[in-house]
């Protein structure tokens, strides 16, 4: 049986009537992203929605900047000119490429993917984090047409564990900490966080960078309730890290740093999709009051 790996990402359409989600996923749907290096990355159109869940593949693939340099790995030095003529490489082949699934949840917006396929092939969730978010950023956006009411933004946030936020507060001389907050949909769970959530959202303000620095040298910052309802919020939309010092050595820990990962086997009479469908459904978004 194969072992298969899962991580899940928080996408937020803003507005978002009934029905959006599916329809983004379609005007994005074979759009290329380079996500990191020479990777690129695109995914499909996403299959009819079932019980309120949808699902589709997200491809990955190298791509051959062939302006670069070359090297002939026997010789050990860049080949003549009548060699590289030679070289043919059409622009619609990718190399290395790779497949992996992707389950969207209506319900909550949560998008479950495979960071492990069954071919033991893996997609890091900060990658996949990246993709989307280039996927449904303002410039794809902007040219496309919707039938729906267009989003004005589209938030895309790696689910994280709720423990991740001690995991920042417990640094040993706290120095300096950054807290990132998006507005989430209405129908997110907040819990402490509402008030500060609402109050974006009376300024009209979609994020809130806040740096604190420690005052002095000794002790470092101590967080109150105040931060700490901050970082509850930054949970779902957003990120904290902080820095600061064990004995002579410098720490930096950031709540991306800790997602939640699910993992399962596929049974005999189970496909892979079947599987992560079923994660999906099942999937616990451990946020503090979720």
């Amino acid at each position: 049986m194969s072992l298969l790996e899962f991580h899940a990402l928080n996408i937020s359409a803003h507005p978002h009537p009934k029905g959006i989600y599916r329809e983004l996923f379609e005007h994005v749907a074979s759009k290329r992203v380079k996500y990191f290096g020479e990777k690129k990355a695109a995914i499909s159109k996403p299959s009819q929605v079932a019980d309120g869940i949808f699902w589709g593949y997200i491809f990955s693939w190298t791509e051959i900047d062939v302006n670069q340099r070359v090297l002939d790995t026997l010789l050990m030095k860049e080949p003549d000119e009548d060699k590289k003529a030679k070289i043919n490489i059409p622009d619609n082949i990718g190399f290395h490429w790779q497949i992996y699934h992707y389950v969207f949840r209506e319900s909550d917006h949560i998008l479950v993917f495979e960071s492990r396929n069954d071919e033991g092939r893996t997609l890091a969730p900060a990658n996949a984090e990246k993709i989307f978010r280039s996927l449904f950023s303002r410039e794809t956006l902007a040219p496309l047409s919707f039938t729906l009411t267009k989003p004005h933004d589209v938030e895309v946030d790696l689910v994280v564990e709720a423990s991740a936020l001690e995991k920042v507060f417990e640094i040993e001389n706290l120095r300096k900490l950054e807290i990132m907050i998006s507005v989430p949909n209405g129908d997110d769970s907040t819990d402490d966080a509402d008030n500060l959530i609402k109050h974006l959202e009376k300024i009209k303000a979609s994020r809130q960078f806040t740096v604190y620095t420690a005052a002095s040298g000794e002790g470092g910052i101590q967080p109150d309730e105040r931060i700490k309802a901050q970082g509850e919020a930054a949970l779902r939309h957003g990120y904290t890290r902080g820095e600061g010092r064990d004995g002579g050595k410098k720490v930096s820990v950031s709540t991306k740093s800790y997602p939640q990962r699910e993992v399962a086997y596929v049974e005999p009479e189970r496909s892979a999709v079947d599987t992560a469908i079923g994660v999906a459904r099942g999937w616990i978004t451990r946020f503090r009051g979720a």
